[in-house]
Formats: C-alpha cells, structure tokens, sequence
C-alpha cells in the first residue's frame, strides 16, 4: 500500500515537474531576429504591390493620398517589430531606424506640397535613408524580395550604395579639413589680411572644385564675415595652400567644407 501511495506521489511531483518546466520556457523572450526579415520583405511586398494596383486602375502614385496610402501599408505591416525584442541589437537599431524613415517619408508627404521644394528635400533625405538600411537589411541580415519586386529593391540598394560612399567621401575631406590651422598675415599696406593653410589630402581620393568656407569672427566671439578659400584639384597625397583675402582683422577662423566634386 505504502508503495502504491509513494509511487503515485512520485508520478504527481513529476508530472509538476514537466509543467513547470514547460511553463518556464513558455514565458522566455520572444525573439524576432529569425523572422525580422521576412516581416520585413512583405512589408516591402505589400508596398510594391499597391503600386501595381493603384497604377493599374490608372492613378497617380505620386499624388499625395495615394502615396499616403502606400507608405501607410509597409507601415501597418511592419510596425509591430517596433515592440518585439532581439537577440541582436544592432539588428533591433536597424529595424527601428528602418521603421522611422517609413514614418518621415508619410510626415513628409502629409506636410508638404510635392511641387516644393522643402518637398524634394525632405524626400530625397528620407528616401536615401530608407534605402541606406535596406542595403543593409540585405548586405548583412540577408533580405529576400518576391522576384517580380527584385528590380525595384535593386534600385533603392544602388540608392544606398550611392549615398553610403558620398557619405564616406564626405566625412574624409571633412576630416582633412576639420584641423586644419589657417594664419593670418597683414599686407604690407595695412587693412588687408589673407587668411592660409596648407592641407595635405591623406586620403584615397582625388577632389577637384573644392571650396572651403572660412567664418571670421571678432574678439567677442561675434562672426564678421564668411570668405572662401579654393582650389580647382588637390589629388590624393597632394600638398594645397588654400587662401583667402579679406579687409577684416579676425580673432578666430572657423573652417568647413562648402563644396566639393570627385575625379573618377
């Protein structure tokens, strides 16, 4: 008797043992890393797809409630990742950023006019930004699109590309310039200063058309004047004197890039 009692406390505790075991793993974090990526390509799919549908009943996908519309659908496809957890963070980073720029394309449409020209700017910004991280959904996390939208993810990854290097071109010659020191020399004939530095290109990259611009400010901290300082080449590895003249006596000279081309 005593056996059959013990036996069938034992087989109770166990069978307790099992379910709180299941329990515990049932309230584990439930990760999207595995399937961010898949939400992700049909969002993009479902986005693509009223584009097709819209174009084919003959409307303007460029209009502004049509364009709602569409971005509006990647949105409400999408939007539940912003609450899910990642294994990954640089992940999580990523499908937040991703998720922002689809919010500032849709601020961007309802705010401005498409004929403005805050409209092209807005836009472009936040579509070079879309674009950026779906390079990066693709290059990194392996992102997937239906064949017949493949075309169209191939353009906005050669978007990203684009932007990601005019984005490295950008931070080199800013950084070339960021220390630079400019001294001031008086003309002989007084009242007349030229401002000049001589910058080394460090870089890989050969500029041309570069313009820097020059703030002067005064004693207080006041800026007097902007002036320019140029140069029509400065290759890789070149040596340039930029200058710039002026009337004014400055106290500071503050330096960043204004323009620049690249030879390719």
């Amino acid at each position: 008797m005593m056996k059959k009692v013990f036996a069938a406390i034992l087989s109770i505790a166990l069978i307790a043992g099992v379910s709180a075991c299941g329990e515990k793993k049932a309230e584990g974090p439930d990760y999207a890393d595995d399937e961010a990526m898949s939400i992700i390509a049909e969002g993009f799919s479902k986005r693509s797809s009223l584009i097709d549908k819209l174009k084919g009943q003959g409307k303007d996908t460029s209009e502004s409630k049509n364009l709602q519309q569409i971005i509006q659908a990647e949105i409400d496809n999408d939007k539940p990742l912003k609450a899910r957890q990642f294994k990954d963070s640089k992940l999580q980073e990523q499908i937040i950023a991703y998720l922002n720029s689809l919010d500032d394309q849709l601020a961007v449409v309802k705010k401005y006019s498409s004929t403005s020209a805050e409209y092209t700017t807005a836009w472009s910004e936040a579509y070079d930004k879309r674009s950026t991280i779906l390079k990066t959904f693709v290059d990194k996390y392996g992102l997937k699109v239906d064949s017949k939208y493949q075309d169209t993810l191939d353009d906005l990854v050669r978007n990203g590309n684009s932007v990601q290097e005019k984005n490295e071109t950008d931070q080199a010659i800013n950084n070339l310039v960021s220390s630079a020191q400019f001294d001031r020399t008086e003309a002989e004939y007084g009242g007349y200063y030229t401002y000049s530095a001589v910058i080394e290109n460090t870089s890989k990259i050969n500029f041309s058309n570069v313009s820097l611009l020059l703030a002067l400010y005064d004693a207080d901290g006041v800026k007097v004047e902007e002036t320019f300082a140029n140069t029509s080449s400065w290759a890789a590895g070149e040596k340039v004197r930029f200058e710039a003249g002026t009337d004014v006596n400055a106290a500071q000279v503050k330096v960043s890039v204004s323009s620049y081309d690249v030879v390719k």
